[in-house]
């Protein structure tokens, strides 16, 4: 699957973890997609500053991201 078919929405994480479902409209997942209908995130795949509610905000960034099942091994 190449990149363009997933989401662009791209958490405030470290700014690099972008989500992992496919796309449904303006190059958003379904569930992101109904975010910026709502305002809560803008056309360019970022959360809204404005969205004070911290819960919401959390669910929207952890939404589509994977697990990172790699093994932590100090050197």
């Amino acid at each position: 699957m190449s990149s363009d078919a997933n989401c662009c929405f791209c958490t405030s994480l470290g700014g690099t973890q972008r989500c992992q479902d496919e796309v449904y409209a303006e190059k958003l997942c379904r569930f992101h997609y109904e975010c910026l209908l709502r305002g809560e995130i803008l056309p360019n795949g970022q959360i809204n500053e404005s969205l004070s509610d911290q819960n919401r905000r959390r669910t929207i960034n952890f939404h589509g991201l994977r697990d990172d099942d790699r093994i932590y091994l100090e050197p």
